[in-house]
């Protein structure tokens, strides 16, 4: 069975950026993460689906 969430560390790896830079995107309106209890994970379908729109638009970051 394929993970549905990551880690914000997890998301890092796959994205290839740093822990750092992740938790700046986590921050960002709109960015797939679901809080549980104290744990901030990312949506592995929903990352995908933000960097293909991102893309799509010419995301520069911040």
């Amino acid at each position: 069975m394929e993970k549905l969430t990551l880690s914000v560390a997890e998301a890092a790896a796959v994205v290839g950026i740093s822990v750092r830079g992740m938790y700046d995107l986590v921050k960002t309106q709109g960015f797939p993460t679901i809080k549980i209890r104290n744990r901030l994970l990312v949506s592995a379908p929903g990352l995908t689906r933000w960097l293909e729109e991102k893309a799509e638009k010419g995301y520069t970051g911040q």
